[in-house]
């Protein structure tokens, strides 16, 4: 069976800025805040910035080849087997756990009205015993919508997107016009930017502005039931970055703005009130509106809903790509006759009962998955500027000018994203993708008694990357790095070594005929 061709423009548009606007609104200003100070007002528009090359060069290759599961076949189409599966495990990383994070972001947001969701724990909100039950069933529900019908997701997407963002905008406009608004905020306590450009950059990843992004990649996960995804997909990927990037500054002013001086008593690190696990209901409250409060709540339910929901269909995607690629077993193919892959829904299920017990609070957890996905965004750069080379022929309706500088900087600042995450995050994440790469060479020598079909020649750029980046990270002045990388000097490491990687990943990219076989025929 195939999948149908029957979402949108609007309904994949919707898609990606659902997957955008969830948690991250709720918790993301706060966390900035703490981190960058005023300053975070900067961080979101370079992380829209920064997401914008990755977007487009997404945007050539999901048009030009919109297939299921576009992080793993692009790679898979570029460079071979073993890049593929490396490029899906970071990818399937971060995306399986989203829908887990966003029901504990809920969760975490009840816990004024329902205490006995949640314990404090040194500061960090963990679910109780009654709360993973809670939290377990409304994953169920997520998997269970999406095993009905993706027409009914998409349909009912649009208004829960709609709603999604009318509410941070309100709740923006209320907030600056129920206070007076002037600079002190901005520029007292520190000054505009009190931990400098460090804590504007380290703000990307460890506050969840990163993570506020990542959706836009979404839409290109359902490119094979677009009805027009030449015009749809850069529409989609492109357009839900710029509205998001509006969206994420206005809410930043008004939550500065907002913050009363006994809430910065103790500086920008320490900001304090009754009610700051969930901070602009907290905020809200503080300032007296009580029915924005009540509409806040309600947003904290249906907005990280609303990402749940579509994260549950793209992952499975992702998990139909990574099987159809041989990496995973062949049951998770298998649609019903709605062509849904419920297998897949019912497998990242499970895993994200399993996911709850590790987690340990919403700013840790998004961390790791900003980084974990923005070093799969790497094979944007990679497999847009080898596929023109190996492809020059392909149809390319949306076709970016430059190739080779979009896609150095594309690479250059997904590596710079996941190095501001810090040494912590990059060790752990590393240790993860080596325990993936064991699991497939044991699944292929025990399925396919050979691992001649890896591509291991053209993967072999891979390892000075990994390598690289985590002596780099450890050598780096974020997160646990010994600094001997001072910052500053840290960027033209950075740059430096993405040309190398970049270059060597080009000249090792799979010859033309091995590319030619892999393209489903209707593209060529």
């Amino acid at each position: 069976m195939h999948f149908r061709r029957s979402i949108s423009v609007i309904g994949l548009l919707f898609t990606s800025l659902s997957c955008m606007i969830g948690s991250g609104w709720l918790f993301g200003a706060y966390y900035a805040s703490r981190i960058a100070g005023p300053a975070a007002i900067i961080s979101w528009g370079l992380a829209g910035f920064i997401i914008m090359f990755i977007a487009i060069s997404f945007a050539e290759l999901s048009s030009s080849l919109p297939v299921a599961g576009g992080i793993s076949r692009f790679a898979q189409f570029s460079h071979g087997t073993l890049v593929s599966f490396c490029m899906s495990w970071l990818a399937w990383l971060s995306c399986v756990s989203v829908a887990p994070t966003e029901v504990q972001a809920i969760l975490q947001y009840s816990t004024p009205y329902f205490p006995w969701l949640t314990e404090n724990a040194d500061g960090v909100h963990l679910l109780t015993v009654p709360g993973f039950g809670v939290a377990s069933l409304l994953l169920l529900l997520l998997a269970g919508v999406n095993m009905i019908t993706i027409q009914i997701l998409t349909r009912y997407n649009t208004l829960i997107t709609v709603w999604k963002l009318v509410v941070p905008i309100l709740c923006a406009f209320v907030l600056l016009s129920h206070v007076k608004f002037d600079t002190h905020n901005f520029t007292a306590y520190g000054g505009f930017a009190p931990t400098g450009w460090h804590g504007i950059l380290w703000a990307l990843p460890t506050a969840g502005i990163i993570f506020s992004f990542l959706g836009f990649r979404e839409a290109t996960s359902l490119a094979e039931e677009a009805q027009n995804p030449q015009v749809a997909i850069p529409i989609a990927v492109v357009g839900s970055v710029l509205i998001c990037i509006l969206l994420y500054e206005l809410i930043q002013v008004a939550f500065i703005s907002g913050l009363k001086p006994s809430m910065l008593s103790h500086g920008w690190q320490h900001i304090s009130f009754t009610g700051d696990a969930g901070p602009f209901a907290g905020l809200a409250s503080a300032l007296g509106l009580g029915w924005l409060v009540i509409l806040i709540y309600s947003d904290s339910l249906i907005s990280p809903l609303g990402t749940g929901l579509v994260y549950s269909a793209t992952t499975a995607r992702l998990n139909y790509a990574m099987s159809k690629n041989k990496y995973i077993p062949a049951i998770m193919l298998k649609l019903n006759k709605r062509g849904l892959p419920i297998h897949a829904i019912f497998f990242n299920f499970i895993i994200g009962l399993f996911l709850f017990m590790p987690l340990k609070g919403w700013q840790a957890l998004v961390a790791f998955q900003s980084t974990a996905i923005v070093l799969a965004y790497v094979i944007g750069a990679v497999s847009l500027l080898a596929l023109r080379e190996q492809m020059p022929f392909l149809h390319r309706p949306f076709k970016l000018p430059y190739k080779k500088l979009v896609s150095f900087i594309t690479f250059n600042v997904c590596t710079l994203m996941a190095y501001w995450s810090g040494w912590e995050i990059i060790w752990h994440l590393m240790l993860s993708l080596l325990f993936g790469i064991i699991i497939l060479f044991a699944y292929r020598l025990f399925k396919e008694k050979s691992h001649s079909d890896l591509n291991i020649k053209s993967s072999l750029w891979l390892i000075p990357y990994f390598l690289g980046l985590s002596l780099i990270s450890y050598l780096g002045a974020f997160g646990g790095g010994i600094n001997v990388i001072p910052f500053g000097w840290d960027f033209l490491v950075i740059a430096i070594f993405s040309g190398i990687v970049l270059t060597l990943s080009y000249y090792l990219r799979l010859d033309k005929e091995s590319v030619r076989k892999q393209i489903p025929v209707e593209f060529l």
